[in-house]
C-alpha cells in the first residue's frame, strides 16, 4: 500500500481538522441545549424525561413537518420529545445569551428572525412538555403552556421581562395562528403558573 504525500497529508487535515471541530462544538451546543430545556421539561411533566433536538445532517436533509412532538401509548406520554431545529436554535440562542436577549420587539411584532425563534422555542418547549405530563387534547395542552412559558423562559435564562414577552406573544400573537384544535373555546385564561 502506498503512502499519500505527506502535501496529500497536509492539504486533508487542513480541510477535514476545522470541519470536525465544528461538528463537535455543534454537538456540544445540542446537548447543552438539550439537558437545560429537559431539566425545564422535567419540571412540567412532573417526572424525568429528555428533550431531543436534531443533529446536524437531519437539519439539513429532513423536512420538518411539526416544531414538536409526543407519542403517547395506551394513553400514556413515553419520556422524550422531538423538537424542530428552528425550536432548538430559539432555545440555544436563549440559553447561550440570556438575560442579554431582550425580546420587546415581540409586543410590537416586528422581531427579526432570530429573536421570534426564541418565542417559538419557548413555546414549542411548554407545549411539549405539557404533553409529556399526561395532557393529550391540543387546546387544553396549548392553553396550560401559555400559562407556564414565562417559567420555562425563566429557566433558559430569559430575563423577567422577556420571560413575559414571550408568555404574552404566545398568548396573542403565536395563537392566532395555530390550527384550529389547538385553539381553546375562550376559556383559557392566561396567566403565569409555575
Amino acid at each position: 500500500m502506498v503512502r499519500p504525500a505527506n502535501r496529500t497529508l497536509a492539504i486533508a487535515a487542513a480541510v477535514l481538522l476545522p470541519a470536525m471541530a465544528w461538528g463537535w462544538h455543534e454537538r456540544a451546543q445540542r446537548l447543552d441545549v438539550q439537558s437545560e430545556a429537559s431539566v425545564a421539561a422535567s419540571q412540567i411533566a412532573g417526572r424525568p424525561v429528555r428533550v431531543l433536538c436534531p443533529g446536524l445532517l437531519k437539519r439539513t436533509f429532513l423536512r420538518e413537518i411539526n416544531h414538536g412532538s409526543v407519542r403517547f401509548y395506551d394513553g400514556k406520554p413515553v419520556d422524550e420529545t422531538h423538537l424542530s431545529g428552528e425550536a432548538c436554535a430559539g432555545l440555544r440562542r436563549l440559553v447561550s445569551e440570556g438575560p442579554a436577549v431582550g425580546l420587546a420587539c415581540l409586543q410590537l411584532d416586528n422581531c427579526s428572525k432570530d429573536d421570534t425563534r426564541v418565542a417559538l422555542g419557548v413555546a414549542v418547549l411548554a407545549h411539549e412538555s405539557v404533553h409529556l405530563r399526561g395532557v393529550m387534547d391540543e387546546a387544553a395542552t396549548e392553553c396550560e403552556a401559555v400559562r407556564r412559558s414565562a417559567g420555562v423562559a425563566r429557566s433558559l435564562g430569559a430575563s423577567p421581562q422577556a420571560a413575559a414577552y414571550i408568555a404574552d406573544w404566545q398568548f396573542s400573537v403565536a395563537a392566532d395562528n395555530l390550527p384550529e384544535q389547538y385553539q381553546s373555546a375562550g376559556d383559557c385564561r392566561f396567566g403565569s403558573t409555575p
